[in-house]
């Protein structure tokens, strides 16, 4: 499956390609970038052929930059997808006030009346999302309206993703880090959204980065990775990293194409904050592993699977 096929997310009518661009990085929290860069890096997204583009209110100035760049550029079938509930002034407030206040900004700021797929974002706990009039509630209001296509979630507990599915309150999740080479906890729910047709997309696939330097040691010394990840998941990443080294081959370009060879996700985000950054991940996606450095990682993620389960 092509990684710039566009495919159907669950049962809505949106198509977005497989692999889409995930704007986290555009707003300047990890490094700073301009305007300018903003644009020729979404620009060169589109030109290479990604037609999805996912952003946040916590994202910096993300959903600025981005809506300045598209005043300036013609993307006719670029799908667009925000969220609501962690804006910095209201973050954590999921009432049906806060919300359409939150949805408006973002209208505002990326230029777009309607957007394709908002997402309720990090939410603490469930209950404020599932109450009445407020959450999910306001969002399918908006949706009345015709401010909005399709509704999801995006956090990082699977049970919460569960729950909303099991209500039937989302078109689509974006569960983020739990599937990749050294984390697969995330597969029963993605198997279960399929089961009901629930689009899924996959956020930081790489780990936030932390299989995204060549050794895993130099992003520890970037970022906080133990306030994320468990001491097995390190070491995971560290001896995926010893593997792949062994076999010359390059650990992010093997995670990239075990996240996209699944069917079980629809979507893959790719964080890029430069040209070059989105030439190299769309390089990534679309160029194959060897046949037999392929075959061999398939079995060692097998045999990891059945080490970890219960016996």
């Amino acid at each position: 499956m092509s990684a710039l096929e566009q495919r159907q997310l669950g049962k809505t009518d949106l198509r977005p390609t497989r692999l889409a661009l995930g704007a986290a990085h555009m707003g300047g929290l990890a490094h700073p970038i301009t305007p300018a860069e903003a644009r020729d890096t979404i620009d060169r997204t589109y030109a290479l052929g990604i037609r999805h583009l996912d952003t946040s209110p916590l994202y910096g100035r993300s959903q600025e930059f981005v809506g300045l760049a598209l005043q300036d550029l013609h993307l006719p079938d670029l799908t667009i997808s925000t969220k609501v509930g962690s804006h910095p002034e209201r973050k954590s407030s999921y009432t049906a006030e806060d919300i359409r206040w939150s949805l408006d900004d973002s209208s505002r700021l990326l230029g777009r009346d309607r957007f394709d797929l908002v997402l309720i974002h990090d939410p603490p706990e469930m209950a404020p999302v599932m109450a009445d009039g407020d959450g999910f509630d306001a969002l399918d209001a908006l949706r009345d309206e015709g401010r909005l296509g399709a509704i999801g979630l995006g956090v990082r507990d699977l049970n919460f993703h569960r729950e909303a599915i099991d209500a039937g309150r989302v078109d689509a999740i974006l569960p983020y880090a739990d599937y990749n080479l050294v984390r697969r906890t995330a597969v029963p729910l993605m198997k279960h959204a399929r089961a009901n047709g629930v689009g899924v997309i996959l956020g930081s696939p790489q780990m936030q980065g932390l299989l995204a330097h060549g050794d895993p040691m130099i992003a520890l010394k970037i970022r906080a990775y133990r306030d994320w990840y468990s001491s097995e998941d390190i070491q995971g990443a560290l001896d995926w990293y010893t593997w792949c080294r062994d076999r010359d081959v390059d650990l992010r370009h093997l995670n990239m194409q075990f996240v996209l060879a699944t069917d079980d996700v629809d979507v893959v985000l790719t964080g890029a904050a430069s040209v070059y950054e989105i030439e190299a991940n769309v390089q990534e996606a679309t160029k194959p592993v060897p046949d037999d450095v392929w075959a061999e990682a398939l079995d060692r993620v097998a045999e990891l699977d059945d080490r970890s389960s219960p016996a």
